[in-house]
């Protein structure tokens, strides 16, 4: 399933099966939806085919992010979870271009951009700069001066047209003001469960699982990988303990942190699926794709009761 050619257009048919299942027909909150992960598993592939994350010829990435974003109900319409996980994959694009680079200003510009425009779907993306420059330091050892303020420009340009906007438009736009995330102010509190249904305590426990395996095995088999592709991968360990860690001290905004943690969670699962053969892994795998379909289950069959 790893190497195989069909097994992306087969996960394509499943999603958009699974996209049409809760509603029973696809408004246009949902077609916008499915079009933008369609975007993203683009994105995601084209970032595997530049990168060269997974060392064999795999579709791997890109079927573990359609997978796991059609099982999630929420990530379905046209909003704030789909939109900000899309972004955050083209942020990983245009960040794993600087590795090395001796110009690399125009791709840290964009990189930034793309978390200033995801934080006004998901405050955490906009924290998420710090890490990103620590990446230019340490794992892709390209941050100059002149990238730096790229980086601080492509964060403030979304904001210095908004307050254009604000300013054009004041009666308008003014009650939105409060949704910025440096206004807004974050409720942090540890992860107790109360409040949340049960499917999303389900997907939680069963994407961090998931995560946490690949990311053992990583650190575990590192140096199979080349030094470029260690530092990329690296990334993606980093974001997705971080973003775990934000589940749990913020579990209010499960919806978007659990997108982006699919995102960033992907290509290590992807990564540890198309790269191992022991008894144990193929037995994982087997029981994954089953939890898989129970979580898809649980969760769709909990969105189309409510709709229903």
């Amino acid at each position: 399933m790893a190497g195989s050619v069909f097994s992306l257009p087969v996960c394509g048919v499943i999603a958009i099966a699974l996209w049409w299942l809760p509603e029973r027909a696809f408004s246009l909150r949902s077609a916008l939806g499915l079009l933008v992960c369609l975007l993203a598993t683009y994105v995601v592939m084209e970032t595997n085919a530049q990168q060269h994350v997974i060392r064999i010829r795999s579709r791997m990435m890109s079927c573990v992010w359609l997978v796991l974003a059609t099982s999630l109900g929420f990530m379905h319409p046209f909003g704030e979870p789909i939109v900000a996980a899309t972004l955050l994959c083209i942020g990983y694009l245009l960040l794993f271009r600087c590795y090395q680079r001796h110009r690399p200003e125009a791709y840290t510009f964009h990189a930034f951009l793309m978390l200033s425009l995801g934080s006004f779907f998901a405050p955490v993306m906009l924290l998420m700069a710090v890490p990103f420059y620590l990446y230019l330091i340490v794992f892709l050892r390209s941050l100059t001066r002149k990238s730096f303020w790229a980086g601080i420009l492509g964060l403030t340009v979304p904001y210095w047209c908004y307050a254009m906007w604000c300013f054009i438009y004041p009666l308008q736009t003014s009650p939105s003001m409060g949704n910025l995330p440096f206004i807004q102010p974050m409720e942090w509190e540890l992860w107790g469960g109360t409040g949340l249904p049960f499917s999303v305590k389900v997907s939680v426990a069963f994407i961090a699982l998931l995560s946490i395996v690949s990311i053992v095995h990583y650190l575990r088999n590192n140096y199979n990988d080349k030094i470029r592709v260690r530092m990329i991968l690296y990334i993606y360990v980093s974001q997705t303990i971080l973003l775990l860690a934000f589940l749990l001290l913020q579990p209010a905004q499960y919806q978007t942190t659990l997108a982006l943690l699919v995102a960033s969670a992907s290509p290590l699962i992807a990564h540890y699926f198309a790269l191992t053969s022991s008894i144990f892994s193929n037995l994982f795998f087997v029981l994954s794709l089953l939890l898989t379909i129970a979580m898809a289950t649980l969760n769709l069959w909990m969105t189309s009761f409510s709709i229903s």
